[in-house]
């Protein structure tokens, strides 16, 4: 891990440990949010690994504290955001939590210049004591001295070299976020859950994608804008 990185996660993983006690809350994920509000980068502190797996697949499209959800937040509380969100995703929302014996939740919202940079979310189980009105100020406080210092510890805004190969080939914003979800990895059912679309629909979108690569497959699209970056 680079130095810089390394010095990142350090962050993160104290901002946890410090939100953690502070707080009084059994389980946090801290996240980055791409241009496209996509979440990515999770760093868990005491969250089942069976949670993550099962929201970035499933959840994340009901998920009331998705930064696509959110306005102007920095502590988001799901008592706030439910009375705007569809009934039938809050309750398919909660039964997911409740799962997991988590009965409370906020997610810390970060922004550079308006735009949202990261998150992290902080749970309360059965087990921790119920957050009042108290704790939430307080959260409140926190979550300036968090984003001033976790800002230090991410990259200037540029563009992606990825962004650049990607126009090369006039892909369409879906195509181009369908690419670079293949190029990290995903597969075609975890790029369908991340952008909320059918499995179908994913396919049709590699098919173009390929032709207008000019390449065959996945790792022939993965060779193919690595070399346009140079």
């Amino acid at each position: 891990m680079a130095g810089t990185e390394l010095r990142k996660r350090q962050f993160i993983d104290s901002t946890m440990h410090l939100l953690g006690d502070t707080l009084g809350a059994t389980r946090l994920t801290y996240y980055s949010v791409d241009a496209d509000k996509n979440l990515y980068d999770f760093v868990s502190y005491r969250m089942p690994a069976d949670f993550l797996r099962t929201y970035v697949r499933e959840m994340h499209a009901v998920d009331p504290l998705h930064v696509r959800r959110l306005r102007s937040e920095t502590v988001a509380r799901m008592d706030e955001i439910c009375p705007r969100t569809p009934p039938s995703d809050v309750e398919e929302y909660e039964r997911f939590l409740r799962r997991f014996d988590v009965e409370h939740a906020v997610d810390f919202i970060f922004r550079r210049e308006g735009e949202i940079k990261a998150g992290l979310s902080v749970m309360w189980t059965s087990h921790d004591r119920p957050p009042d009105d108290a704790l939430f100020q307080l959260a409140e406080r926190l979550h300036g001295y968090i984003e001033f210092n976790l800002m230090e510890h991410l990259p200037l805004p540029r563009e992606d070299p990825r962004t650049r190969a990607m126009r090369m080939f006039h892909l369409t914003r879906r195509e181009a976020e369908v690419a670079n979800l293949l190029c990290c990895g995903r597969t075609n059912a975890d790029i369908a859950g991340c952008l909320g679309i059918g499995l179908a629909t994913v396919k049709t979108h590699l098919v173009h994608i390929f032709e207008k690569a000019g390449v065959e497959n996945r790792s022939g699209l993965v060779a193919r804008l690595a070399a346009a970056q140079h």
